[in-house]
């Protein structure tokens, strides 16, 4: 089987692809024919050497936590035969042709879903939906921020916080990105590199008193800006690192009532059952359209450098996917 690692910490030119034997199914599990790979910043912070939850460690480096595939073969109990459509998330070593993948994460991708739609769209919306509903219920009403609205997660978020009914002021980095924020459903959206005082037109959008609440996965780019439209008892939600991990703050110089949140996307008070139901309820709004999955580009394992560079320079929009 081929896989993508990388000897080394840095830049995308130490990914490669290898060879390596065919995993064996171990019991309460698969082993599954890799039909697309979802590529996450996160793997750009394991490539790098950054903290990036579980799946840091020395090298040689393994890539990739969620993709979908074909079962090709089935241990003792497992929850899937051969021949079954299937994905999963946070499953370390996800960028390859061939996976094992145990039951506990393991997702029924239901016909009329594409493996490109359940990979691209199982992770991030499960990401999106335990902040919208889970974390932090949007409300009816509700001033909503969302960085990074036209990619990967922030689109999602935009997505399930409109359908709750929020008013969603998105802002994005570039102004080819306008357009995917406001099809996934934004009141207003805002070009960061078009908007002189960012703090001041969202301020201005959201009127009052401020925003009720601001979903940020930037981490130190944008959090001074984030925590400045808030209202009195409004939330700021923390759950990525994107332009680096926010520094150490004083809460005394912090806005008055301000709440500040930090949400683990997996929701680790959950249990089994929980995660499942979730999973099944997102791959329902995959199936059904109402959770729209954008696929960007997609490249072979080989290209997988290509595809970090891509990643990291903020030009793309959506998902993108390796296809072994």
């Amino acid at each position: 089987m081929r896989f993508v690692t990388a000897w080394r910490h840095g830049s995308p030119d130490v990914l490669c692809v290898e060879e390596r034997p065919v995993p064996e199914p171990e019991p309460g599990g698969v082993v599954v024919e890799v039909k697309a790979a979802g590529l996450n910043l996160m793997d750009t912070y394991v490539r790098r050497g950054m903290h990036a939850g579980p799946w840091v460690g020395d090298p040689p480096l393994s890539f990739g936590v969620d993709g979908a595939g074909v079962v090709a073969a089935a241990g003792e109990g497992a929850i899937a035969k051969p021949g079954d459509r299937v994905a999963w998330v946070g499953v370390a070593g996800s960028y390859a042709d061939t996976v094992a993948v145990p039951n506990d994460v393991l997702v029924p991708v239901p016909e009329g879903v594409s493996f490109e739609a359940a990979a691209g769209g199982l992770m991030q919306g499960m990401t999106a939906q335990y902040l919208t509903y889970v974390g932090v219920p949007v409300p009816e009403g509700a001033a909503v921020v969302v960085h990074s609205a036209g990619s990967g997660v922030g689109r999602m978020v935009t997505q399930l916080a409109a359908r709750r009914g929020g008013r969603v002021i998105a802002t994005v980095s570039r102004a080819h990105k306008a357009a995917a924020a406001r099809q996934a459903g934004a009141w207003q959206v805002l070009v960061r590199d078009e908007t002189g005082d960012l703090g001041a037109a969202i301020r201005e959008l959201a009127g009052g008193s401020g925003a009720d609440i601001a979903f940020d996965g930037t981490g130190k780019t944008l959090f001074d800006v984030s925590v400045s439209v808030l209202r009195v008892g409004g939330i700021f939600v923390t759950y990525g690192y994107a332009g680096g991990e926010i520094p150490p703050i004083s809460l005394l110089h912090q806005p008055h009532g301000v709440h500040l949140v930090r949400i683990r996307p997996n929701g680790p008070e959950q249990t089994a059952a929980q995660w499942r139901e979730r999973a099944g309820q997102v791959m329902g709004w995959i199936k059904d359209g109402s959770l729209d999955v954008l696929i960007d580009r997609t490249y072979p394992l080989e290209d997988a450098a290509s595809a970090h560079r891509d990643l990291e320079s903020q030009d793309t929009v959506g998902k993108l996917l390796l296809i072994p």
